[in-house]
């Protein structure tokens, strides 16, 4: 549920809240009563509690408006049912419930304090139920007792739990994510009651943001237990056997409970409250995003993350990450829920579909499930569900043992989690199943517990896959021998549902896996493959198959699992990998390749036999995506060894084209700084290639620190016959590197002087932002006007850096408040900077020149609020005027119709209709900054605060984006803080100099 987000200053308003117990926040009633106006002011008819009431279920269930064909119906209420957040069937077909009753502040924790992105700190680690604080969560079951399809009996199974969030029946027991900790409640004779108190399986899942723990556990197919993890929390996880995988954010994990090993599967995405694993094996989730229907995650990848708010990736080496599917159809965000349909009863058109719930629109999606190379893309197709009943949040789908389509309905008007106050309606909630109007679904299999062997193998024909995967899970979970033989036999027909039996079993012997890696069936391959790379077993196949393979997802999954492989057996399959030059422009495949050697880096004597194959600079595979990527990874190790590796990689270059990629990695290895002490063979090397290079050598010259370097750099910098690109690659890398003797050349540059073209004059100004002596900002101002101009963006760069400084910024007020410089020549990320800076003389400054900041909250916004309304209220406005506002207002940050820029996000996707959410975004943008789109402030330790939003971070260096798109990337042993900025982007008082017509007609254009 990551709605919008209250700024930290609302939140911390409520100052009490900081030391009252987290599930009865003891704030003032007139603290209160101030928060609730305020929220309620702004709500309108959007995601807060705002005082409406619910429909009965059997009123709410006739308002749905059902694609043609299908039906919902409700299976269970209130007060049967309250705040569902998970569904989950056992193999008696019987449907489990979590009910998340406690959210969203765990009992009997403290809250010591916010950290800048919302995330509590509480006072301890709480004990695990039941020793701790019991919670208000439980778990129910829900029986079909006369075999007519419907639901008519339901029990509880586990009371007082704290934040539990899913539900997973099976291996003689219950399995329940209550994080920070998995837990496993024994119960053999599967009474649904618990044999004794649970087992701890697994510990520390954070539990910071109470909408992004560890949710959707799950068994998959293989015996694992799989779940996901939100974006907001950081985690240090151990069983019994792995200890302390630490990550930030969000990812899909694994839990063997045979082995109690435990392994992230593959990091990143977006905020992962939803699970898939289809009847392939392949893991998908939803996303809280927009312009997409979610993630596709091959084993050992990496996925994009909010690098600000997430944290980097744990791989400091990844190099790169794979965005969101591709799609077609509707951008608005929040697909969160997702699940594959593979029910077998839904008309043939659903089949292999991907049905989304949103909650923050009120409806279900549907969308068409494309191969894209060897990953997905999706295209919509007309909606499943849609209602006006704003209180229907469907937050969980999954098809059940019927091949209906079970929904978890939240039901509650509100959604966000921003306010403190706890107004959730915790006493209602629903679940429905959409199936055929003209075919009710029914299980009547039995329990598959208690079924023979030869039935469960039987059952690999069904057309649910929730009943093939169950029968395999039960087999695997009996270990019979008798059923090998035949298992063996439908391995050999095709069907991957045997495969899984075996490899539970421990029967995926050599002899059978040479016969399933030359199988007809792409699936089998692939499956073996991994099946393999869990064990960490090599194969002597596995090489001349990665050299032969047509099949592109065998291909990425031969790389995912080469990664989990000693080099000697991974090498060889890498190798075998690049040759495919078809695979060079795949969505996915370089980086899996790069990730599968990058993970072999440690053994450098192998790496060094692999690199001296002569036909391996051949491969444009090896030359386009992985020779620049690896010696970066051991250039950003910098350890004396490492670097000795490079100067032996160099000399395996053929060419002078391969030694340009070679520089091309080193470059990007000590971006943003200087080389460390090279071994003087990679130095002797690199000298005279660089000698040979001429002016497009200085680069590295500079950042190594050669005697005249940074002479012979200012030399080829001011001569205008020295390749322009030459020459902003120089510009920058003086910028970066910081010598005080350049600053001169710089601006000269930057203003306007040497035959300077307007791009190079640009890096020139904001390299100059290096140093920091103040006659550099008194120049810069002085050259305002037509040295430094506004076209081009020229004067926005200026101002961007003098704001990097104070005593530099103060130089800039001055120029304002002295009306030598016009204040709507400052860009609004400017003006942000500006008012972050404390001290009494620049804060006076800053006042002076832009006005005081309107508060966050507060009586203004309120009455603002009002005022608007009731001028909207009075006539209707022209939208085609409108439009014209919105360009000049507007339309320099937000794209709308394909109008604009997209500094901020993209407003087509928004519910534009909805007034209210207009004005609260203009009267207060401070009140929600959307995710990807926050702003930091990065303070360096020579002094400069460099403001923008993060485009990328690892474990070396942190790149800001500022408004103008430009780039500034920072070592991070030169940061010494970075903070979120509180504030947004958009300026408050955005309407003030409007008239009531011209905000009319401004509102017509952008709901339209």
């Amino acid at each position: 549920m990551n709605m919008q987000r209250l700024t930290l200053t609302l939140m911390i308003s409520l100052s009490a809240l900081i030391s009252a117990p987290a599930q009865q926040p003891d704030t003032s009633r007139a603290a209160n009563d101030k928060v609730a106006e305020i929220i309620q002011t702004f709500a309108g008819r959007g995601v807060m509690a705002d005082g409406s009431q619910p429909t009965p279920a059997d009123v709410a269930v006739t308002k749905f408006r059902v694609v043609d064909g299908l039906q919902m119906e409700l299976v269970a209420a209130e007060p049967d049912v309250s705040q569902p957040l998970f569904v989950s069937f056992d193999s008696r077909g019987r449907m489990w419930v979590v009910h998340y009753r406690q959210y969203q502040f765990p009992a009997g924790l403290k809250i010591v304090r916010y950290d800048q992105h919302l995330r509590a700190v509480f006072d301890r680690v709480p004990d695990p139920p039941p020793i701790g604080t019991p919670g208000a969560d439980k778990i129910t079951v829900h029986t079909d007792t006369d075999g007519d399809g419907r639901y008519d009996s339901q029990k509880d199974v586990i009371t007082g739990l704290n934040i539990a969030t899913s539900v997973a029946i099976g291996r003689g027991g219950i399995w329940v994510l209550n994080p920070p900790y998995l837990l496993f409640y024994p119960d053999a004779d599967g009474d649904d009651v618990p044999d004794s108190a649970p087992e701890v399986h697994l510990s520390g899942f954070g539990l910071q943001d109470t909408h992004s723990v560890a949710n959707s556990l799950r068994f998959g197919p293989d015996g694992w237990l799989y779940g996901a993890n939100g974006s907001t929390t950081t985690c240090d996880v151990s069983s019994a056997v792995t200890k302390g995988v630490r990550f930030e954010g969000q990812c899909v994990w694994r839990y063997h409970p045979p082995t109690k090993v435990f392994e992230v599967f593959a990091e990143g995405g977006g905020n992962t409250f939803s699970l898939e694993i289809d009847s392939r094996g392949q893991v998908l989730t939803g996303t809280n995003g927009g312009n997409t229907r979610g993630w596709y995650f091959p084993q050992g990848s990496y996925s994009e993350k909010n690098w600000g708010k997430h944290g980097p990736l744990s791989n400091p080496y990844a190099f790169g990450f794979f965005p969101p599917m591709r799609f077609e159809g509707d951008g608005r965000r929040f697909p969160q829920a997702f699940s594959i349909y593979e029910g077998g009863l839904l008309p043939d058109q659903y089949a292999g579909t991907i049905i989304a719930p949103n909650s923050l629109h009120n409806l279900i999606w549907n969308s068409r499930l494309n191969r894209d190379g060897s990953t997905y893309r999706t295209e919509d197709l007309p909606n499943l569900v849609e209602t006006d009943d704003r209180w229907f949040r469907p937050v969980h789908c999954e098809v059940g043992p019927d091949g209906s389509v079970y929904v978890a309905d939240w039901y509650d008007t509100r959604l966000s989690h921003v306010s403190p106050i706890d107004d959730w309606h915790k006493e209602s909630g629903r679940i429905y199943r959409i199936q055929p109007t003209d075919q009710a679904g029914k299980y009547d299999i039995g329990d598959l517990h208690a079924i023979t062997v030869d039935k469960l193998i039987e059952l690999f024909d069904h057309p649910n896959k929730w009943v093939r995967h169950r029968a395999v899970l039960e087999l695997g979970w009996r270990n019979e021998s008798a059923a090998i033989p035949t298992l063996i036999q439908r391995v050999d027909e095709g069907f991957l549902e045997g495969l899984w039996a075996l490899a539970a079993m421990q029967q995926l012997t050599p002899d059978r896996a040479s016969k399933w890696l030359a199988h007809s069936h792409p699936d089998i391959r692939r499956l073996t493959v991994r099946l393999l790379g869990d064990m960490h077993v090599g194969h002597p196949q596995l090489a001349s198959m990665a050299e032969s393979e047509d099949d592109v997802q065998v291909r990425s999954q031969l790389a995912a699992t080469a990664k989990r492989l000693d080099a000697g057996a991974a090498l060889p399959i890498i190798r075998a990998l690049i040759n495919h030059d078809e695979d060079i422009d795949d969505p996915h495949m370089p980086l899996m390749i790069w990730w599968a050697l990058e993970a072999q880096a440690a053994d450098r004597n192998a790496v060094a036999g692999f690199i001296e194959d002569d036909l391996l600079w051949q491969r444009p595979m090896f030359r386009n995506h992985l020779a620049d990527r690896l010696i970066q990874r051991y250039a950003s190790a910098a350890k004396p060894e490492d670097l000795s590796f490079c100067a032996t990689y160099w000399q395996t270059a053929p060419d002078d084209a391969a030694r340009a990629v070679l520089m091309r990695g080193l470059n990007a290895a000590f971006q943003g700084g200087s080389l460390p002490p090279l071994p003087d063979a990679l130095a002797k090397a690199i000298a005279d290639y660089q000698q040979q290079l001429g002016d497009s050598g200085l680069v590295l010259a500079l950042r190594q620190g050669i005697p005249d370097a940074s002479a012979n750099a200012i030399k080829a910098l001011l001569d205008p016959k020295t390749d322009l690109g030459i020459r902003m690659t120089i510009a920058e890398t003086l910028g970066q590197v910081g010598d005080d003797t350049t600053s001169g050349a710089l601006l000269r540059l930057a203003t306007g002087q040497n035959g300077v073209t307007p791009a190079l004059q640009r890096v020139a100004i904001s390299a100059l932002g290096r140093f920091e002596d103040v006659s550099i900002a008194n120049a810069l101002v002085q050259s305002f006007g037509s040295r430094i101009s506004e076209e081009h963006g020229l004067r926005a760069a200026a101002c961007r850096v003098l704001a990097s400084r104070p005593n530099w910024a103060m130089v800039m007020l001055t120029e304002l408040n002295q009306w030598r410089l016009r204040r709507d020549q400052v860009p609004t990320d400017v003006v942000q900077q500006l008012r972050s800076y404390q001290g009494p003389e620049i804060v006076a400054a800053v006042e002076q020149a832009f006005g005081p900041d309107i508060a966050s909250t507060g009586a203004e916004a309120v009455a603002e609020m009002k005022r608007l309304r009731k001028i909207l209220a009075e006539k209707p406005g022209n939208a085609d005027a409108g439009k014209l506002h919105f360009q000049k207002k507007c339309g320099t940050c937000h794209q709308l119709f394909g109008d604009g820029l997209k500094v901020g996000p993209p407003l087509d996707g928004y519910s534009r209709g909805d007034i209210p959410f207009w004005l609260i975004a203009i009267i207060q943008p401070n009140l929600e900054i959307r995710e990807g789109f926050q702003s930091y402030m990065v303070l360096t330790e020579d002094g400069r605060a460099i403001n923008g939003m993060i485009a990328a971070a690892d474990g070396q260096s942190v790149t800001i984006r500022n408004a103008d798109n430009q780039m500034t990337t920072i070592p991070r042993d030169r940061i010494e803080d970075m903070q979120a900025i509180k504030t947004s982007l958009m300026p408050t008082g955005l309407l003030a100099d409007m008239t009531d017509d011209q905000i009319r007609d401004l509102i017509a254009y952008v709901s339209q």
